[in-house]
């Protein structure tokens, strides 16, 4: 990409994009339909990693999801697509850019390259930052949401039919931004097997949800700036969990490997298979939870079972007064890296100190303090014979400890 150009698009983006900033959605719209226009210095990263693949003969640039244009107004001197379904971008868009190349469409229906005005032989390059919303988020309030796609690229979240979309029309290369558990998260990785049978990360920066206008200071996730490289290979998730992933304008880098969860470790949601149990040998059940974010922001310990409970047992209850401890104590800058994957744990040292966490939620669980008091003798009985720690002790302890846990390590 010439200097001039890039120079050009920024002069464009200050002056168009950044003051556009979606004005005409309602907060829910822009949560609704994932309308969050995207920084220039995040653009700017795109910009450059697409560059080295412009020197192919017969390309084509797409924006399935263009908004006001910020991906696209760099590559305006060569073939590009800038495809949108809302309406009024759409008018905004064919005054900035060849009316020709901008179309307005759902992007997740009748996926194929003709309908795009894509040559079948071109070389592919998509870029953009497509919506990614849960259509049954809170957002909805009393009801799922729903929308409008091919069946074979159907997922509750938007963003996922995107990548569906993507390996579909068999983009050759595909610089995106999206959210970091799409393929952080094992279970996303499989959710998105179409895609990532297809392609091979090659390039992978993340960077906090907070740098997007109207996002939730309380729940701050990990956003990727990702580029894939078309593979018949694919990629597995072992590939993901020791893949070298940067942090945005540091020399720090993310390997997953490094970082062990509770997965596989600790139940995160309510019994579904016969073998499991469904009632609590001791009455005391734990919130479900999906993520970090989700164990920081819902209750803990509960009495009473319900449609978000999971089974907590006198042999597992340690575990759980580990979450607790978590949800009360855990304060971290890096929050947002590791809020949408699953808390982290360090095995051996929960299972040397069980006491500590056991102890600590006792003292500060108010359900806890009510309840049954056969049941609580038994888990002191089960665990704190012999313990000796005030409440400020195991404080520390548990503090110094998550503090070397939640860490980005060198």
């Amino acid at each position: 990409m010439p200097n001039k150009t890039v120079k050009q698009f920024y002069l464009l983006y200050n002056r168009i994009v950044s003051p556009y900033q979606a004005k005409h959605l309602s907060k829910e719209e822009k949560i609704s339909i994932g309308a969050f226009y995207t920084p220039p210095e995040i653009v700017k990263k795109t910009v450059e990693y697409i560059t080295p693949y412009l020197k192919n003969k017969n390309f084509t640039v797409v924006d399935l999801s263009a908004g006001a244009g910020a991906f696209i107004l760099p590559f305006r001197d060569y073939d590009y697509r800038a495809v949108d379904y809302d309406y009024s971008v759409i008018n905004y868009l064919r005054n900035q850019l060849d009316e020709d190349k901008v179309i307005h469409t759902n992007s997740l229906l009748k996926v194929k390259r003709s309908k795009f005005k894509i040559p079948k032989d071109n070389f592919l390059i998509i870029t953009g930052n497509p919506p990614y919303n849960d259509i049954t988020s809170v957002y909805k309030k009393n009801g799922k949401g729903e929308f409008v796609c091919d069946p074979d690229l159907y997922d509750n979240d938007i963003g996922i039919c995107f990548l569906k979309a993507f390996n579909k029309l068999k983009a050759d290369i595909v610089c995106v931004v999206h959210p970091f558990s799409y393929i952080g998260k094992r279970w996303n990785f499989v959710r998105i097997k179409d895609f990532t049978s297809n392609y091979k990360l090659v390039k992978g920066v993340l960077f906090p949800s907070t740098m997007f206008k109207y996002t939730s200071r309380t729940s701050p996730f990990a956003v990727m700036i990702a580029l894939y490289e078309r593979d018949e290979k694919g990629m597995t998730y072992d590939y993901i969990e020791n893949f070298e992933f940067e942090l945005l304008n540091t020399d720090q880098k993310f390997i997953l490997k490094s970082y062990p969860t509770t997965d596989g470790y600790i139940n995160k949601y309510q019994p579904r298979k016969n073998s499991l149990l469904k009632e609590s040998p001791i009455g005391l059940y734990y919130y479900s939870f999906r993520d970090l974010n989700s164990v920081k922001r819902n209750t803990t310990f509960i009495a009473k079972k319900h449609d978000f409970s999971v089974v907590v047992t006198l042999e597992e209850f340690y575990k759980y007064a580990y979450l607790h401890c978590i949800r009360k104590l855990l304060k971290t800058e890096y929050m947002w890296l590791f809020g949408n994957l699953s808390p982290l744990v360090d095995k051996e040292f929960l299972e040397r100190n069980k006491a500590v966490f056991v102890y600590y939620a006792l003292q500060t669980s108010s359900t806890l303090k009510n309840f049954d008091k056969e049941v609580i003798d038994l888990i002191k009985k089960t665990y704190l014979e012999g313990f000796s720690l005030d409440l400020e002790q195991s404080k520390n302890l548990i503090l110094e400890h998550f503090k070397n846990l939640f860490i980005i390590k060198k």
